[in-house]
């Protein structure tokens, strides 16, 4: 059985400095690659308006910030330069298959563990998962926001997967 870590994306700055939330996501993920550090690793995440403004993929910041940590560039699999879940499971399909994985740990934040469980294992129904939280050191207001936000998003996953799986 072949295991990936999957660190979903989240907002970097103009000038390509990670976000808190993508920061948290990532130590996170580097916490458990510490101690299961067999395991390949793919970023997500490329270039918009919402949430990367530079010419840089968003992935390519992961993936750096994850190497100063000490993850070494051997376990990184492709970056999968994506723009929001839906597509990061789409665009990550040809990395896993490619590398016959069998088993995901998707890392994302809290808030939007509903969506990335429901867009992944909709989409790869085959695969075994398991999932990360990584607290968002946000504002109450803020994260109420973003939680409302997911809310009114999954509808819209959920008729992105019906038309994809007709």
């Amino acid at each position: 059985m072949s295991s990936a870590i999957v660190v979903l994306g989240a907002p970097n700055d103009s000038d390509g400095n990670l976000s808190v939330m993508a920061l948290s996501r990532c130590d996170l993920a580097y916490t458990y690659f510490s101690q299961k550090n067999h395991l390949k690793i793919i970023c997500t995440g490329g270039v918009g308006a919402h949430f990367n403004t530079t010419s840089t993929p968003h992935a390519q910041y992961l993936k750096n910030y994850l190497m100063s940590k000490g993850v070494p560039q051997i376990n990184f699999l492709p970056l999968v330069e994506s723009r929001f879940t839906f597509e990061d499971a789409l665009l990550a399909r040809e990395v896993i298959e490619e590398h016959k994985i069998t088993s995901l740990v998707i890392v994302t934040s809290e808030f939007h563990l509903p969506r990335a469980k429901l867009v992944f294992s909709t989409i790869f129904p085959q695969i075994t998962f398991h999932y990360l939280a990584a607290t968002t050191p946000l504002s109450d207001d803020e994260l109420l926001k973003l939680e409302k936000h997911e809310r009114d998003v999954m509808e819209r996953e959920r008729r992105n997967l019906s038309t994809l799986l007709r």
